[in-house]
C-alpha cells in the first residue's frame, strides 16, 4: 500500500518535470531546485529518475570555461506527453465548461486558441524529428492515442490512423470543442514551431477502419477546401475566410 512519503515522492517528482514542461529548453539543475524548492540532490535524484523512464534528456553544457561542465535537462516529448491523465481531463473538462453559455463562434474561437496552444507546447519538444507525419505519431504515441501510418510520401505527409481517443467521453459532451481542440493541436504538432504550410483533416474511422479517427496530412494549397461538414480542419477554416470561429464538430462516418 502507497505510504505517504511514497505520495509526496512522487509529487516532488511530478513538480520537477513540470517545470522542464513549462520550460521547454534546456535547464541546469540550480534552476529546477529553486523553482520547486528542493535541495540539489534531491532534485538530482528525481531527474536521474525521469532520465532512465525517457520522460527527460540531459547532457553537459560546453561553454569552454575551465570546471566541471554542467548539467542541463529537457524535457522529451513522451515528457511533454505523458501527463497524468486526470490532469488532462480535467484541462480540457476546464475548456468544455467555459464553452457552455457561450455562443457557437465564441467557443469556437476558444477552441482554436487552446488547441493551438497545447500545441504549440508539444511541438517544442520534437526537435530533431523532421517528417511531419514523424512529429505527429511520436506526440500521439506519447499521449496513448496508439497511432499508425497508414500512407506516408517522400515529402513526410500522409495518413495516419489513431486507434485510441483517451479523451472519448468528453468527445460524447461536446465534441466541437474536445475534437476542435485535437484537431488544432495536431495541426500544430505537424507544423511544427513557425510553420504554416501542413493542413491536419482529422475526421471520425468508418466503422471497416476501426479505432478512434483518420489524420490526413497535406500540404496547404495542396487540394480544394472540402465542405466544413466533412472534417475538422483548423487550417482550412480559415481559409475559408471563417476567421477564428474555428472547427465544426467531427462528423459520425458509417
Amino acid at each position: 500500500m502507497p505510504t505517504v512519503g511514497d505520495a509526496e515522492h512522487a509529487d516532488s517528482r511530478r513538480r520537477v518535470l513540470n517545470v522542464l514542461r513549462e520550460r521547454l529548453r534546456p535547464v541546469p539543475l540550480a534552476e529546477i531546485a529553486a523553482a520547486v524548492d528542493l535541495h540539489p540532490n534531491t532534485v538530482r535524484e528525481h531527474l536521474e529518475g525521469l532520465v532512465a523512464e525517457g520522460s527527460v534528456d540531459t547532457w553537459h553544457e560546453r561553454s569552454g570555461a575551465r570546471g566541471r561542465p554542467r548539467s542541463l535537462y529537457r524535457v522529451t516529448a513522451a515528457g511533454a506527453l505523458a501527463n497524468d491523465p486526470g490532469e488532462d481531463v480535467s484541462r480540457l473538462a476546464g475548456i468544455v465548461l467555459e464553452a457552455f453559455g457561450q455562443d457557437e463562434s465564441r467557443a469556437r474561437a476558444a477552441t482554436i486558441a487552446a488547441g493551438a496552444r497545447w500545441g504549440e507546447e508539444f511541438a517544442a519538444t520534437l526537435a530533431g524529428i523532421d517528417a511531419p507525419i514523424d512529429r505527429l505519431v511520436t506526440a500521439l504515441g506519447a499521449a496513448g492515442a496508439e497511432p499508425s501510418i497508414r500512407t506516408q510520401g517522400a515529402d513526410g505527409l500522409g495518413c495516419v490512423h489513431v486507434a485510441r481517443c483517451p479523451f472519448r467521453a468528453l468527445a460524447a459532451v461536446r465534441p466541437d470543442v474536445v475534437c476542435g481542440i485535437h484537431a488544432a493541436a495536431i495541426e500544430r504538432i505537424a507544423n511544427g514551431p513557425g510553420r504554416e504550410d501542413v493542413i491536419a483533416s482529422v475526421r471520425r474511422a468508418t466503422g471497416r477502419e476501426g479505432g478512434a479517427c483518420m489524420v490526413d496530412l497535406e500540404r496547404a494549397g495542396a487540394r480544394a477546401p472540402a465542405p466544413a461538414s466533412d472534417v475538422v480542419t483548423p487550417a482550412r477554416t480559415r481559409e475559408s475566410g471563417a476567421g477564428p470561429e474555428g472547427p465544426t464538430p467531427l462528423p459520425e462516418s458509417s
